[in-house]
């Protein structure tokens, strides 16, 4: 039995995500979740909510039963309703997690480096099947939501991995030195760093052997005469 084509949407992501933030509206608002009263909120036609359902689903959006958002579309709705990217950014995050196909392509993203736009549309074909109706449509919704969830960036048809969003795994940058430490030298570990008190606001420090003889004492006093007379 041929495998059913991917349930692509019939519409852009302006109005799939005015949809979401009206779903997040009637199910935190306690209405009845009905894709009439969703339609209603949104302001748009009953037929877009229930052709673009499918594809919702099958990126995580809305809950496999259809009747409810799952964790990352309530997010994104949270994220939507109250303008908090904050909130999209982490809707965006985990719908990629849970989604094989974004979770692939960002994979791919990452380890080329460098992916044209022609090669995402194609590297997406592979692995769905074919361009059947809607592919054009959702796949760049897609791509649409790498790059809002700033794990992607796209400039002159390339896309590339976000500068401010590389994974550790990814890309190890070198970590900087610790800054040394005032740590006594070989030849100075044996010594005693005494403070002398030279005036109300100055003290000099000297670096004296642990037993002094006598004579180097008296040999220091006289070279301080010396330096100072």
């Amino acid at each position: 039995m041929p495998e059913a084509p991917y349930p692509w949407p019939r519409n852009s992501w302006t109005i799939l995500s005015k949809i979401i933030r009206a779903w997040f509206s009637v199910e935190t608002g306690g209405s009845d979740v009905t894709q009439k009263r969703i339609a209603e909120v949104a302001k748009v036609q009953q037929s877009q909510v229930s052709t673009n359902k499918a594809f919702l689903q099958a990126i995580n959006i809305v809950s496999k039963d259809g009747t409810s958002l799952t964790e990352a579309g309530k997010r994104l709705g949270i994220g939507l309703y109250n303008d908090n990217e904050g909130m999209r950014r982490q809707g965006f995050e985990l719908i990629i997690r849970a989604t094989p196909i974004l979770k692939d392509m960002l994979e791919i993203v990452r380890g080329r480096g460098a992916l044209k736009t022609d090669d995402f549309f194609d590297e997406v074909a592979l692995r769905v099947g074919g361009k059947t109706e809607g592919f054009v449509t959702g796949t760049a919704i897609l791509l649409q939501i790498l790059t809002l969830s700033g794990t992607a960036e796209i400039a002159d048809n390339t896309i590339r991995p976000s500068k401010s969003n590389v994974p550790e795994q990814t890309f190890h940058s070198e970590k900087e030195p610790p800054p040394a430490e005032n740590k006594p030298t070989q030849g100075s570990a044996a010594l005693n760093r005494i403070p002398i008190a030279v005036s109300t606001n100055s003290v000099w420090y000297i670096e004296v052997g642990k037993e002094p003889k006598p004579e180097e004492i008296q040999k220091f006093l006289e070279m301080q005469k010396l330096m100072f007379s």
